[in-house]
């Protein structure tokens, strides 16, 4: 019994831990830009941030730590799409300088 009740809080931890919506330390790194940027910036990839819940929040967090795993820096949003519960968030991911 202790064991089940052991593997279950590690199990709820690590699912915690590594929600898509959680900012990463990686992510953290990551600039939300406002405009789309000119020449300083090379664009390394397309994201969907997606949350089930529909929080954007939740769902800009998910495309910034994508954007940090394809090593860049910088996002652009291209659209936020509600779909009843679920939000997706659309973003093009850049390197800038």
């Amino acid at each position: 019994m202790k064991f089940i009740l052991f593997v279950s809080v590690i199990g709820l931890a690590t699912a915690c831990s590594s929600a898509p919506g959680v900012l990463t330390d990686d992510g953290k790194g990551v600039e939300t830009l406002a405009n789309k940027p000119g020449t300083e910036c090379n664009v390394v990839g397309k994201v969907v941030g997606e949350n089930e819940q529909g929080s954007p929040e939740m769902a800009r967090n998910h495309a910034r730590n994508l954007t940090a795993k394809l090593r860049g820096n910088s996002m652009f949003i291209n659209q936020e799409v509600p779909n009843g519960a679920k939000i997706q968030v659309f973003a093009t991911s850049y390197e800038c300088e």
